[in-house]
C-alpha cells in the first residue's frame, strides 16, 4: 500500500462516518482498527528498522 491509497481510505472513512454508517460502536471500532493497521503497515515500509 502507498500513502496516497491510505489517505483515500481515510477520506472514505470520514465520508462514511459523516453519513452515519458507523452508528454501532463495533462498526466504528472495526473501521478505526483497519485504518490503524494500514497506517502501521505504511510506517513499517517507510521505516523498516524501527
Amino acid at each position: 500500500m502507498n500513502a496516497k491509497l491510505l489517505f483515500l481510505q481515510i477520506e472514505i472513512f470520514f465520508d462514511r462516518l459523516q453519513k452515519g454508517e458507523y452508528d454501532h460502536p463495533l462498526y466504528l471500532a472495526m473501521a478505526l482498527e483497519n485504518l490503524a493497521n494500514q497506517a502501521w503497515d505504511e510506517v513499517d515500509q517507510i521505516y523498516p528498522n524501527l
